[in-house]
């Protein structure tokens, strides 16, 4: 059985005052009568275009590209798929972190290897569900993270340009309460890692000049087995723990300031992750069982991720939808 690398995280797109369909109308200068079908898809359509380049999307500020990778003998649009009377997007997206030089090596030889450059993309597939109903100001996005891997900040950007108009378009993590409740009933803390980079400075040898230097630091916090907090005590002792410092050289950093946050609950072996936000309240990950995900290809297996998503829309439409 492969090992669970996969969770799905659930995101608010927030649109402002218009709906999605004012927002595509006003996009896509249309003026004449169109059914709700053909509405849907030329936002699909826009979405195709700006993935399916020679050139991958991307952006500087994240050092993230996208694309469509498709194979020999296989369209686009089967990759990624339009599902225009459910207003729904799904599919793969490729996507994954590029201006950075990189060796791949064979593992049983390593000499033959390949330097790999800064405009190399290292691109997995991910899964994307996107429901965007168009009557409402307000969509959702499920989308795969990998371990060590996520596309969620280039995704965000690539939304906030093909639905922005005059008004801001805001992503905002969402969690079922389904889940916070059974994190609630989850047992206790097992440990908090926070992890950062840090740039600070450090006298050199003679004492004379200062040297600018970055470290990755990554502190790690297990409670004593007798110590170990509940769920509701978790706001508590983060509220403790945050406000605790770290120094190193001349730079003295809060651990609530670090850039990563998380930590894990255990019961009966089992380990249920979260997120820290930096309001130090958790946000629980949804795991992907195993059986979703094919150990060879590295891939979710589409019928089986999208019913799953389409049981979690279910469950959670009334409480996210704003109809207008």
């Amino acid at each position: 059985m492969a090992r669970t690398e996969s969770q799905l995280e659930i995101y608010k797109i927030i649109l402002g005052r218009k709906t999605m369909r004012q927002i595509i109308i006003e996009k896509e200068h249309i003026e004449e009568a169109i059914d709700d079908n053909n509405l849907f898809n030329r936002l699909f359509s826009r979405m195709l275009h700006a993935i399916t380049q020679d050139t991958a999307w991307h952006t500087d500020r994240t050092k993230i590209g996208l694309s469509l990778l498709s194979n020999e003998g296989e369209e686009v649009n089967q990759i990624l798929t339009s599902h225009s009377a459910q207003n729904l997007i799904e599919g793969y997206i490729d996507g994954g972190q590029y201006d950075k030089i990189r060796t791949a090596a064979q593992m049983n030889h390593v000499s033959d290897k390949t330097v790999l450059g800064r405009d190399k993309m290292i691109a997995s597939r991910f899964y994307l569900y996107l429901h965007l109903p168009l009557d409402s100001n307000v969509g959702l996005l499920f989308l795969e993270r990998k371990t060590g891997q996520s596309i969620k900040p280039a995704i965000e950007i690539l939304l906030k340009e093909l639905l922005r108009t005059n008004h801001q378009i805001k992503l905002e993590r969402y969690v079922p309460q389904s889940l916070i409740d059974e994190y609630k009933d989850s047992g206790i803390i097992d440990s908090f890692t926070f992890t950062d980079f840090i740039t600070t400075g450090v006298m050199d040898g003679n004492g004379i000049n200062e040297i600018v230097r970055g470290y990755d630091v990554s502190i790690k916090i297990t409670p004593t087995r007798e110590n170990k907090p509940s769920y509701d005590l978790i706001r508590n002792v983060l509220g403790l723990i945050g406000q605790s410092n770290f120094n190193i050289g001349n730079t003295t950093k809060m651990l609530s300031n670090f850039g990563k946050k998380k930590g894990t609950l255990k019961k009966d072996d089992k380990v249920y992750s979260f997120i820290i936000g930096d309001d130090l309240k958790i946000k629980p990950m949804m795991p992907i069982n195993d059986e979703i995900q094919d150990e060879e290809t590295g891939m979710l297996k589409r019928a089986d991720i999208k019913s799953m998503c389409d049981d979690l829309l279910a469950q959670i439409c009334e409480e996210v939808y704003i109809v207008e």
